[in-house]
């Protein structure tokens, strides 16, 4: 079976992020975005206003996002109190010279992500692309990390499974179980403070099995 294109992938959404940067730098009010990335949005703009306590910039890691994700908070918020980093593996010079909405740093190698220190480590909807969470331990530096948020995820409040994602049927999912993800940030510090479900359609699994939900989850330091 033919790997998924992730590279092919990111650039397509650089080149839409030129879209909702155009609009914002001619509009006062972000982009309505389709679908639950409006919702999603807020949820991250909040989630790092709500860490920032003193006059240093909020480091924030979005791991495994692309350009996208961040082009359309600039009229949200003020993005010149936070300092971004995006892990992205598959960023390559295909899509090096499309234009970034403000400063944005990347990182392509996970073993220069333990070298640096992040208030906020946004999981966005990767999660569901590893077998093992535990892994993410030895690659973050979870030390200095005050919150985990993790957006737009299928998780199950059942049983852990696999499904192939019906819109990229090479990709597979791993669906992983609410009480598992709890269980694996609280044993590094983190207790679950806020949890909010999206529109089922927003799953994508192909065999969806009972009890899978969109998620949205934040985690707080104890």
């Amino acid at each position: 079976m033919p790997s998924y294109s992730w590279s092919k992938y990111n650039k397509i959404n650089a080149k839409l992020s030129s879209t909702l940067m155009k609009f914002n730098d001619l509009n006062d009010v972000n982009f309505v975005e389709a679908g639950l990335y409006n919702h999603i949005r807020d949820i991250f703009c909040l989630t790092i206003l709500f860490n920032k306590k003193n006059k240093n910039k909020i480091k924030i890691l979005d791991y495994g996002s692309n350009l996208l994700a961040l082009s359309n908070i600039k009229s949200k918020i003020n993005i010149k109190l936070f300092d971004f980093t995006i892990y992205d593996p598959f960023y390559s010079k295909m899509y090096k010279g499309i234009k970034k909405p403000f400063k944005i740093n990347f990182i392509t190698d996970k073993k220069n992500l333990k070298l640096k220190k992040f208030d906020v480590v946004n999981f966005g909807s990767s999660l569901q692309y590893f077998d093992n969470i535990d892994f993410l331990n030895n690659y973050i530096n979870f030390k200095f990390t005050n919150t985990i948020l993790v957006t737009h995820t299928p998780i199950s409040l059942s049983k852990k499974y696999k499904s192939k994602q019906k819109n990229h049927k090479t990709l597979i999912q791993n669906i992983h179980t609410l009480n598992d993800i709890k269980k694996k940030f609280k044993k590094i510090g983190f207790n679950l403070v806020f949890k909010s479900r999206n529109n089922d359609k927003y799953i994508a699994c192909e065999k969806k099995q009972k009890n899978t939900f969109s998620l949205n989850l934040i985690f707080s330091k104890k």
